[in-house]
Order: C-alpha cells, then sequence, then structure tokens
C-alpha cells in the first residue's frame, strides 16, 4: 500500500470514528434518529477505509463493534480479526479484542466459544464489561442447562464489583425472572432503571411485570419508553419483542 492509500485510508478512519463517537454522544442524549445517522455515516466511513486497507487497530476495534451493534457478526468477525494483527495493537487493546470477539462468537451462536473467550480475558483482571457480559452469556448457560449454579455466584460478584452498573442489574434481574423470583426481579430492574432509564432491555421487563401485577398503564408507559429508545443486535430484548408486548397491552 503506498503513502498516499496509506493517508487515505486513515482519513477515512479517522472521519468515521469522529461520526462513531458523535452518534454515541447523541444516544446518550436520547437523539436516536439523529445517532442512527451518524452511525450509518460511521458504517459507510469505516467500508472506505477498511477497503483502502485501514489498519489502525482503534479503528478497527471501532468498526468491529459498530457491525455487532448493527448485526452484521460475520462481518465484524473478519474485521476482529484483522485487528488482532495489526501493527502497534497495545496490549490493553488486545484484551479489549478479546472480549469484543467472544461478544461477536456469543452473537454467531457459539455460546461455548464465546464463554472461554472471555475467561481467557479474565486472566488479566475483571472489569465492569467482563462482569456485564459473562454475566449474560452464564445465564443464557444456565437456562439451557437448568444449573444456575455459577450463573448466580459470578453475578453476584459482578453485584459486589459494582452494584451502580445498570448492566449487572439488568442481568440479575433476568436471573431473577429465569429463577422464578419476579419480586427480586423487579426490584433489580427498578435499580437498573434508576441508573440507566433509557435501557431498553430494562423497560421490556419492566412493562412485563408490571402488566403480570395488573398496572397496564405503567405497562404501556414502559414499553413505549422502550420503543422510543435504541435497539441494537446487542441487545437481549428487540424491539419486535416490545412490539408485540404493546400489541397484546394493547388488546
Amino acid at each position: 500500500m503506498g503513502l498516499f492509500d496509506t493517508f487515505r485510508s486513515e482519513a477515512a478512519g479517522r472521519r468515521a470514528y469522529t461520526a462513531h463517537v458523535q452518534g454515541n454522544r447523541l444516544y446518550d442524549a436520547g437523539k436516536t434518529a439523529e445517532a442512527k445517522a451518524k452511525h450509518d455515516q460511521a458504517v459507510t466511513l469505516y467500508e472506505t477505509a477498511f477497503k483502502c486497507g485501514c489498519n489502525k487497530p482503534a479503528y478497527l476495534m471501532a468498526y468491529g463493534v459498530l457491525l455487532l451493534r448493527y448485526g452484521r457478526f460475520d462481518e465484524s468477525k473478519e474485521v476482529l480479526l484483522k485487528a488482532e494483527h495489526a501493527p502497534g495493537i497495545t496490549k490493553d487493546q488486545k484484551r479489549q479484542l478479546r472480549v469484543n470477539f467472544a461478544i461477536c462468537q456469543w452473537k454467531l451462536g457459539n455460546l461455548d466459544s464465546a464463554i472461554s473467550q472471555m475467561r481467557i480475558a479474565m486472566n488479566d483482571g475483571v472489569n465492569g464489561l467482563i462482569y456485564g457480559s459473562l454475566g449474560y452469556m452464564l445465564i443464557e448457560k444456565a437456562r439451557q442447562t437448568g444449573d444456575f449454579t455459577e450463573a448466580v455466584e459470578f453475578n453476584e460478584k459482578a453485584l459486589d464489583y459494582d452494584d451502580e452498573d445498570a448492566v449487572v442489574l439488568d442481568n440479575l434481574g433476568q436471573l431473577n425472572l429465569a429463577l422464578g423470583e419476579k419480586d427480586k426481579a423487579m426490584e433489580y430492574f427498578t435499580k437498573a432503571h434508576e441508573y440507566k432509564p433509557r435501557q431498553v432491555d430494562t423497560l421490556y421487563y419492566l412493562a412485563l411485570l408490571s402488566a403480570e401485577k395488573g398496572d397496564k398503564k405503567q405497562a404501556l408507559s414502559y414499553i413505549d419508553q422502550a420503543l422510543d429508545g435504541n435497539y441494537s443486535a446487542l441487545c437481549t430484548t428487540s424491539r419486535q419483542q416490545a412490539l408485540d408486548l404493546k400489541a397484546r397491552l394493547s388488546a
């Protein structure tokens, strides 16, 4: 790749990354439509940079994560594998990359491989992202096997690590719901909502449990908030589930 091509690819990558960050900020501000437009722009720019041979680890990793959010899992895997061999990748980036790759494996249906990759990432220490991601994966595994022992132990450790993490709290809500402990699940979902009011998975389950308690008005309020929020392929519920629940509540 010539000097001009290198300059062109890095310039495209830089513009893509800027649009990506701007989109994230717009989502945080609740400006969903504007945020999606920025992310769409970022994807187009990342595609150009990737085709031009961009090999800057930060840009490749960001592109891979955005592809995950768009549900383009096979493409994300390709980009993340390229990032692994990018020149200049740091130890911290490699660790983050392993976590992202594990999430990609999970979404590709390779749950056992995803859990294995997460365990390897834990060798360098555990952070909030690992607690949140692996915590949910272990719940998924427990639903398959019926053995919730490890899921309970790990998610309790996650809560000890950060009892204000909305993802961890949502995981504990889903875990207790799977165990049939609906009142405890409601407590965790309520706490998750306090810390992250726009988290769509939490809003869905709050709506579901409110409906079961007979509070249809509150359930509709929660589900409308969810439908106004940001759904991505990394959510544990889907917009279609929310639409189906609203249809049942409105019937």
